[in-house]
């Protein structure tokens, strides 16, 4: 099966890690974030004013309409989480690995809750889904999915066609709002992207990129597009390399963010409460190649790739809070980060083919002790100090399996899993 490549980009630069707060014209503060390279200190970050929050990890409980709707996914401790999770199941004829009759094997999409199936979905010509693992979206318990027929894009919901719209693209975020669903995607080829609502497009542009993707798990679970002060928001860049401006979009408003020098390289930007959150590049003596911002309830945190001086990489953590330095996760070019306010953990591929991840918080490390697929940052979810993950094997005859705290669940099924999620549960 040609699996699609991830969707979130990255990108390259030098800097230091210092918290600066600005106005801008838009009359709310800006949180510069210039990340931290410097092992040896940190400049602290105490006194700095904060806006809402939002509490919960990356898998969250969301509030009725008549509750303060929280800003941007901040992970926090929880009371309870329940596991969800998606797979693809096969006729067990068929080898789906080598997927030699790719779209015209029929296969079944499943939705499941701690090992309960809650959804079965044979495909179809019509169906709103497909087996890429990268298009099955779990939002408060509910099963999103896209497709692509033809030249245009259909977007359903637990196995139902919701809308569909002209062209080929990728979701990149989604959030349902009582009756409406909005959504922001971008097409397969070329550049630009268009927001819509119930699939009719409010905003679209034809250059340019959001900041975010559906598999980035520094986004949470709707991606690219959040809630901020009850409005829906995302942030974006338009533009060339040396021309590039950035924005902030509400209810598919733009605002341009000029404070931030046009060309400018940005590795991430998040609006959250009244701050506008800005990961800047800059030089200092050591490299930080990407890096994610992950707002919370005491403060905010950077994760990020930085050089280790010998031509190898440090996935590393810098926190807010402490005057911290960079903490070391692992040393993997390639890792997908998860970070909560009780944990942080980095998963990746070893040369022998297994997945392993590092926990830093006192998890230790772990490892899927076979070759296993680990198809997106969507396959594994961290809830407080709960870390969930998919693990399919290589070997075809062996069923996938999630390691779900400190208990396994193995799935029985032939096929493979293509996303889990954590939702939290509080109590009133």
């Amino acid at each position: 099966m040609n699996f699609p490549a991830k969707r979130h980009g990255s990108f390259r630069g030098v800097f230091i890690f210092s918290l600066l707060l600005q106005k801008k014209t838009m009359k709310t503060p800006t949180l510069l974030l210039l990340l931290a390279a410097t092992v040896s200190g940190c400049i602290s970050l105490d006194g700095l004013g904060r806006g809402p929050s939002r509490t919960d990890s990356e898998r969250n409980d969301h509030p009725s309409s008549d509750e303060r709707t929280p800003d941007l996914p901040g992970p926090a401790a929880t009371t309870d989480t329940t596991l969800y999770y998606t797979a693809v199941r096969f006729p067990d004829s068929y080898d789906w690995q080598r997927d030699t009759a790719y779209g015209k094997v029929g296969f079944e999409l499943l939705l499941c809750r701690e090992g309960t199936t809650l959804l079965t979905l044979p495909n179809g010509p019509e169906a709103p889904f497909c087996a890429d693992p990268d298009r099955h979206h779990i939002l408060d318990g509910h099963l999103y999915t896209e497709r692509m027929l033809a030249n245009e894009t259909l977007i359903g919901r637990d196995g139902v066609e919701l809308f569909r719209f002209d062209g080929r693209e990728f979701l990149l975020g989604l959030l349902q709002d009582g009756e409406d669903l909005h959504t922001v995607s971008r097409p397969v080829s070329g550049k630009g992207f268009s927001y819509r609502v119930n699939g009719k497009p409010l905003l679209t542009r034809s250059d340019g990129s959001v900041f975010g993707s559906l598999t980035d798990p520094s986004y949470g679970p709707g991606g690219a597009l959040y809630r901020n002060d009850g409005q829906v928001a995302f942030c974006f860049r338009s533009g060339y390399v040396t021309t590039a401006a950035h924005y902030l979009a509400r209810d598919g408003k733009e605002i341009h963010l000029d404070n931030i020098l046009p060309g400018r390289t940005v590795l991430d930007l998040k609006q959250h409460g009244d701050q506008t959150l800005i990961l800047y590049p800059s030089f200092m003596r050591n490299v930080m190649y990407e890096g994610r911002i992950w707002p919370g309830e005491h403060g905010y945190a950077v994760t990020g790739r930085f050089s280790d001086g010998t031509g190898g990489y440090i996935q590393g953590l810098i926190e807010s809070s402490g005057l911290s330095d960079m903490r070391p996760v692992c040393r993997e070019e390639n890792a997908v980060m998860y970070h909560s306010a009780e944990e942080t953990c980095a998963v990746y591929f070893s040369q022998d083919g297994t997945v392993r991840w590092n926990m830093l918080e006192g998890g230790g490390a772990g490892s899927s002790g076979e070759p296993c697929h680990f198809f997106s940052g969507a396959c594994a979810a961290l809830a407080g100090s709960r870390f969930a993950i998919a693990l399919t094997p290589k070997d075809i005859h062996r069923p996938p399996r999630i390691l779900n705290g400190s208990r396994t669940l193995d799935t029985g099924i032939y096929g493979y899993v293509s996303s889990v999620a954590l939702e939290i549960s509080r109590p009133n």
